[in-house]
């Protein structure tokens, strides 16, 4: 564990979202669609992290002079985290269930999308083989992921039937405040003309190597 541990509620969130949740998630990544207990796995977890004397430690309760062991704590954090941070799909009854890769990517960037935001992630651009053109400008779709998957982030928008071939990407470029960079560079490529009027948005005539010199002057590449 990276978190110093310490007998506390906010020991315990913080160990929960950012150290035992993506451990419970890579577990659980082999059961695929089959439900389970996720108490059963993070209990099995906890033993592994934990001493039983760190787990019994008691913890004064907010505003109230009652106490929690710390092994309850965990217990109520970890699928309280589980699902409001969309690592798994609550089905009721302990039983939690992986969301799909299609719904984890679009509820995992729809939180991204604040330009306000401090997330990072990957900013991508794909286009079509057929309309794709060596030595000049041709459209391009810029967008972003924070799932660090670009590829199956673009898979998951082009599944639609009117999508008439394979997209391909073009390139990617991690980015801090993923959210802000998008938006400077879809502001930057309409404020040069670039915009596609499309059904669909963030569509760009453009080349990469344009898309690029934007993303390094908005935030240089160390």
């Amino acid at each position: 564990m990276t978190i110093p541990f310490e007998p506390s509620r906010s020991y315990v969130y913080n160990s929960a979202r950012y150290e035992l949740l993506p451990q419970l998630a890579e577990i659980a990544r082999g059961l695929r669609d089959q439900p389970f207990l996720l108490r059963e796995l993070s209990k099995q977890l906890l033993s592994e992290t934990y001493t039983p004397q760190q787990l019994d430690i008691r913890v004064k309760k907010a505003k109230s002079d009652a106490t929690e062991k710390m092994s309850s704590i965990f217990g109520f954090y970890i699928p309280f985290l589980a699902e409001n941070l969309k690592v798994f799909e609550n089905l009721g009854g302990g039983q939690f269930r992986n969301i799909s890769l299609d719904e984890g990517l679009a509820e995992a960037d729809a939180v991204a999308t604040d330009v306000e935001s401090n997330d990072a992630g990957l900013i991508y651009a794909y286009s079509f083989p057929s309309i794709m053109k060596p030595s000049s400008r041709f459209p391009i779709k810029v967008g972003l992921t924070t799932t660090g998957d670009a590829e199956a982030r673009v898979r998951h928008q082009c599944k639609q039937t009117c999508c008439f071939e394979f997209p391909v990407v073009l390139r990617t470029w991690a980015v801090q405040r993923v959210a802000a960079v998008e938006d400077a560079i879809h502001s930057t490529l309409e404020a040069r003309g670039s915009r596609r009027s499309a059904p669909g948005s963030e569509w760009f005539d453009t080349t990469v190597d344009e898309v690029e010199s934007i993303v390094n002057f908005v935030q240089p590449m160390a």
